[in-house]
């Protein structure tokens, strides 16, 4: 069945199981909440008034564009945006220390990667890493 918002006239598709009475809707678009029926019709079209000759039109616009990109930004409903918390930047830093930790254990172990998967070789050879003498034995 399709709804309508009767704020803003924007429409969607509802399956009919999901009109109870006593549910309420909200508007993805205007945020407007109302209780939908399931067997009213949707409301008719509103039928705009005709458009002014075009020397009527005002040179000037009636509200400044300042407030109305303040209205914009401050729309109700929409949370403001957090700053990052102490957690993510402990997260990025746990992670830093993780990739450093790999390419040292990389770097100093690398006879035994060496040895233990021989295509690392070429790798080690192009960043001009060689691997470690063997130890003397006595």
């Amino acid at each position: 069945m399709q709804i309508t918002c009767p704020a803003c006239a924007a429409t969607y598709e509802v399956p009919e199981a999901l009109l109870v009475p006593g549910r309420r809707a909200r508007c993805a678009r205007c945020g407007h909440e109302w209780e939908p029926s399931a067997n009213a019709p949707p409301p008719a079209p509103e039928i705009p008034e005709a458009a002014p000759a075009p020397d009527s039109f005002p040179l000037i616009p009636e509200t400044p564009l300042v407030a109305t990109s303040a209205r914009m930004i401050a729309t109700p409903g929409i949370p403001p945006r957090r700053r990052p918390g102490v957690a993510i930047w402990l997260g990025w830093a746990a992670s830093l220390a993780i990739v450093v930790y790999a390419g040292y254990a990389a770097a100093h172990h690398r006879g035994a990667v060496m040895r233990s998967w021989p295509p690392s070789i070429r790798l080690y050879d192009a960043l001009g890493l060689t691997a470690p003498a063997a130890p003397a034995k006595p």
